[in-house]
């Protein structure tokens, strides 16, 4: 990532990644890392749970603490330039389960950053990363960041929420940002058993653990599957390109794929493993989408970017981490994006 082409705009900038230490988090500051950037961190867990991160980590400025906790709020954004709003709860299914809950993390606690922001950061940029889940089901594909919006579940609806709260800061206070509705990311720096988010990784911890990979129905469901490498190199765009304040732009990996087709992709790249049938849960059939594929002509033409990184690649490459993991040697494998 070094040697991506707007790296130097990030050299001796103070960035803010909320959230740093979850899957998206961590290798967006192994990018920052890499190019000699001003790191802090907000979440609410430390020392991070696998030691592997540590050289990740070293440098950076660690705040322990809740995005809704006013006080912690203003230590960590208090003169940033860029602020990459990560913190949050994920799972939509969960979030109907538990939708206070939701709402107290996913609107609140935005509320309570981007009023910081006005107060203490108000030249900063505020990167937010919605969701695909903010549509309203549609056999109209690929689907436009002009499509109707209509979640299925809480966190889809408290998502759509966040994109207007940051919106109503740019139109009221001039508090620059941008929104990335991303479809569904996967890569390195995961934790397998977060399969309420990445529902690659943990179908690739079941593959290297030789177990049974659960497919809902006929799994003839298109999704639209995107490298996290791809997704930071979005994030890292939009933080410094004024082309990019005030826009929504859908991130996806161009290459739609059944959901079957996918899991029999993992199986193969794992050499072990089984794909097997199972009926829809019924708090998944719920809020099912349906076939979905993002159109990402936007932010192509205006920040050109686009995907770099092939399906069938990147399932390997995560196959091959977690295999370093299963055997010990997950530090010599964990090289930065």
């Amino acid at each position: 990532m070094s040697d991506w082409p707007k790296a130097e705009a990030y050299r001796d900038r103070t960035v803010l990644v909320t959230g740093g230490l979850g899957f998206i988090g961590l290798n967006l500051v192994a990018a920052l890392h890499a190019v000699g950037t001003r790191i802090r961190i907000l979440g609410r867990s430390w020392p991070p749970t696998s030691g592997i991160y540590g050289p990740l980590l070293q440098d950076a400025s660690f705040i322990k603490g809740d995005l809704r906790d006013e006080t912690v709020v203003a230590e960590a954004v208090r003169g940033v330039d860029v602020v990459f709003n990560l913190a949050g709860k994920a799972g939509p299914a969960a979030s109907n389960a538990a939708p206070f809950e939701d709402l107290d993390v996913n609107c609140r606690g935005q509320l309570v950053l981007l009023e910081a922001c006005r107060q203490l950061a108000p030249e900063a940029t505020v990167v937010f990363p919605s969701s695909r889940l903010v549509y309203k089901p549609t056999h109209e594909l690929p689907v436009r960041e002009t499509a109707p919006t209509g979640p299925l579940s809480i966190y889809g609806a408290h998502k759509l929420a966040a994109e207007h709260y940051h919106e109503i800061y740019l139109r009221l206070y001039g508090l620059k940002s941008v929104v990335l509705r991303i479809t569904n990311p996967y890569g390195r720096f995961q934790r397998p058993e977060q399969k309420s988010y990445g529902i690659i990784n943990w179908f690739i911890h079941l593959a290297v653990s030789d177990d049974s990979l659960p497919v809902y129905g006929d799994g003839a469901q298109m999704r639209d599957y995107v490298h996290v490498e791809d997704v930071v190199r979005a994030f890292l765009l939009a933080g410094v390109s004024p082309a990019a304040v005030g826009k929504i732009f859908n991130i996806g990996g161009g290459e739609p794929t059944s959901f079957r087709g996918m899991a029999e992709m993992v199986v193969s790249a794992a050499r072990r493993g089984s794909v097997r049938t199972v009926a829809w849960p019924r708090d998944a059939a719920t809020v099912e989408t349906g076939d979905f594929a993002a159109d990402i002509t936007s932010i192509k033409e205006t920040l050109r970017w686009h995907p770099t990184v092939p399906l069938r690649r990147g399932i390997e490459d995560v196959v091959e981490q977690y295999e370093r993991m299963s055997d010990g040697t997950a530090g010599s494998g964990l090289a930065l994006p």
